[in-house]
């Protein structure tokens, strides 16, 4: 990649020291509010020079949206040679690293339930601009809060394989997702993601919030249900901009 290419993905890509708020890798249901900034930078280590990072930014809207940017599937080498590569191949998806817009909206069912749609938007990164590709992502979601600890998140997608990969031009599946608060600062969390691509994995873990702002999450990545990915590690660090602990 060009020398400019790159410091933009640093800037983006390290700003939050995956857009919509996620649990780790699928959308939480929450939504920020009006004029308010999320930040969130996700890392998955599957060995001590092999990294992944994926970064979102989200604004608040008013009235139920947000919007935001993604940078995510950035391969991150640590082990000698380019830091950072990048594929364009349409021939070999997906193609990676990818640049999303993003767009949100919630519904308030009641006090324990929401609906929320959205879509991402965007496309590969590239030298080659007759190598750039539409790449997209759509959900829908609801959102349940059957207890004051827990919160359940589950609903389906839609993507194309330039995205997500996999041999389905138009993989389509569902999505699973928990939140539990052990304690006011510890949480137990973990998401699932259907279907036979790059994106169908789970991921399990916990974290600790500092002050009112930080969130770090930790989880094990597994290659499940789709087994030929590698497992790994999800390290998540979550910045609000503003104090996120109050009721």
């Amino acid at each position: 990649m060009k020398k400019y290419g790159i410091l933009a993905i640093v800037l983006l890509g390290f700003c939050g020291v995956q857009a919509q708020q996620n649990l780790f890798n699928i959308p939480s249901g929450d939504i920020n509010p009006k004029n308010k900034l999320f930040c969130q930078q996700q890392l998955n280590i599957y060995a001590a020079t092999q990294l992944e990072s994926k970064t979102h930014l989200v604004y608040g809207l008013g009235r139920g949206w947000d919007t935001g940017v993604n940078l995510v599937d950035l391969p991150v080498n640590l082990g000698g040679g380019p830091v950072f590569s990048h594929n364009d191949n349409s021939l070999f998806k997906p193609l990676y690293p990818v640049i999303m817009g993003t767009l949100q909206k919630q519904w308030v069912v009641s006090e324990h339930t929401e609906i929320n749609v959205g879509t991402q938007v965007g496309t590969n990164i590239t030298d080659d601009s007759k190598n750039m590709k539409f790449l997209y992502f759509n959900y829908g979601i609801i959102r349940w809060a059957p207890s004051q600890p827990l919160h359940l998140v589950g609903g389906f997608y839609h993507t194309n394989d330039y995205y997500a990969g996999g041999t389905s031009g138009q993989p389509v599946g569902f999505m699973l997702g928990y939140e539990y608060k052990l304690s006011r600062k510890l949480l137990l969390m973990g998401d699932f993601i259907s279907g036979n691509h790059k994106k169908s994995s789970t991921v399990l873990g916990g974290g600790y919030t500092f002050g009112n702002r930080v969130q770090l999450f930790v989880g094990a990545l597994l290659a499940f249900p789709n087994k030929e990915l590698q497992d790994g590690v999800v390290l998540e660090l979550n910045w609000f901009g503003w104090n996120f602990m109050e009721p």
